[in-house]
């Protein structure tokens, strides 16, 4: 791509370029799609790269104002200093933007990492089609055969000591410790292959397959039951582990504000629609605090399809909150059918929280979620964006509406 092709340098219009398919991949000469989306406003816009063709992950690629150009410096330093066969190649466009772009292994946060736990053995020789999930300079998750590698930019806090306690209680994926793994202090983590999938997928799969719909009800179920033995385990931890959780998520207004300060130089109506719900939403919910997983929705429910078995992952956001924190965030992201299921099974073995209760999680799990459509560099994050603002804005006049459990 020739620098004119970028012409205009605030970040909206960067933004707007790396989102357009067919600008990235003139920038890029070759046929990609930003996968994933990271926002500094006229700092840096950084993306996941994945192949137009087989939906693969090829790589990173980022934009920087002048402010930030030494960045692409470091970037390179980084991998000569580690030795690796590539190195991010950067180019000069209009306006004092720089264009920089790697392979994975190249990462300016996870190469470090990667290359660790490459000399410790830990991990092997790897492909595209081995990236599960790839956030570019925050996570990298890949399959090797019958183990899954998390590699993590900083230390994961107490998401590994939270999964290791739960193993033996609840259905989770086994953590496979060793001292190499001990060795890169939290930045990588190594768990069982479980399942065929996750639940995120199979609702989408099987939406419209009636005979299947009462197999899925019952996975619901199981999910409801799985969560309400979470919420059960506090007591069972030990005590400097349950002191080091977040005893608190964060608030409606601070969640609207940072959703608000990127969307102020993006657009800024939809920047004052935030700042108007995080007004009209409750600070925190009420209720004792339990166990919580923190980030509760189908995607973090692995599945598998012979037996129907189901495990709970990705402790990262695990914290101590009212137990309609959790319902309301897979409420919010589970197909509407699933509601009743998923209570139905909490309800068996714990009370569940009142419909208000559950409504008002719901639009603030949605509130937290508001900004994934353009964090996954969808082309129509605006409109989705506003759609679930207005979403948001329908469940705050009639919260206990929302849930349809009593």
């Amino acid at each position: 791509m020739t620098p004119s092709l970028i012409n205009a340098m605030t970040t909206a219009d960067a933004v707007a370029a790396v989102l357009d398919a067919d600008r990235l991949s003139e920038l890029l000469q070759r046929p990609v799609r930003a996968a994933r989306l990271r926002i500094k406003p006229e700092v840096s816009v950084l993306v996941s790269l994945t192949d137009r063709s087989t939906g693969l992950t090829v790589g990173w690629a980022r934009l920087l104002w002048p402010v930030s150009h030494s960045k692409a410096a470091q970037a390179e330093r980084l991998a000569a200093c580690l030795g690796l066969a590539q190195s991010p190649i950067t180019r000069s466009l209009e306006e004092g933007l720089l264009l920089q772009c790697g392979a994975v292994l190249t990462d300016p946060k996870l190469a470090e990492p990667l290359a660790q736990a490459t000399e410790l053995g830990v991990l092997g020789s790897w492909e595209a089609r081995d990236v599960l999930r790839y956030n570019p300079s925050r996570r990298l998750v890949l399959r090797d055969d019958a183990t899954v590698l998390r590699l993590r930019t900083d230390g994961g806090g107490p998401a590994d000591e939270v999964h290791r306690a739960l193993s033996g209680r609840l259905p989770v994926p086994g953590l496979l410790d060793s001292q190499a793994v001990a060795q890169c202090e939290g930045r990588l983590s190594v768990q069982q292959w479980c399942g065929d999938t996750n639940l995120a997928d199979v609702y989408a799969d099987d939406a419209d397959r009636a005979a299947s719909a009462q197999g899925l009800k019952e996975a619901t179920r199981r999910v409801g039951a799985l969560l309400a033995e979470l919420h059960s385990c506090a007591g069972q931890l030990p005590a400097d582990l349950i002191d080091r959780l977040p005893h608190q998520p964060a608030g409606s207004r601070e969640l609207a504000e940072v959703h608000a300060r990127q969307l102020d130089v993006l657009a800024p109506e939809l920047a004052r629609r935030v700042r108007a719900v995080g007004d009209m939403l409750p600070s925190h919910l009420s209720g004792t605090p339990v166990l919580a997983h923190g980030d509760a929705s189908p995607d973090q429910v692995l599945y598998e399809y012979s037996t129907g078995r189901i495990w709970l992952t990705d402790f990262d956001r695990a914290c101590l909150a009212p137990a309609a924190t959790d319902l309301g965030s897979y409420l919010a992201e589970a197909p509407s059918c699933q509601r009743h299921a998923l209570l139905e099974g909490y309800a068996a073995h714990r009370p569940v929280p009142g419909d208000e209760e559950l409504g008002w999680a719901i639009a603030l799990s949605r509130l937290a979620r508001l900004a994934d459509p353009l964090r996954r560099a969808h082309p129509s994050w605006r409109e989705r964006i506003s759609a679930d603002l207005t979403a948001i804005e329908r469940i705050a006049r009639s919260p206990e509406k929302e849930a349809g459990w009593a």
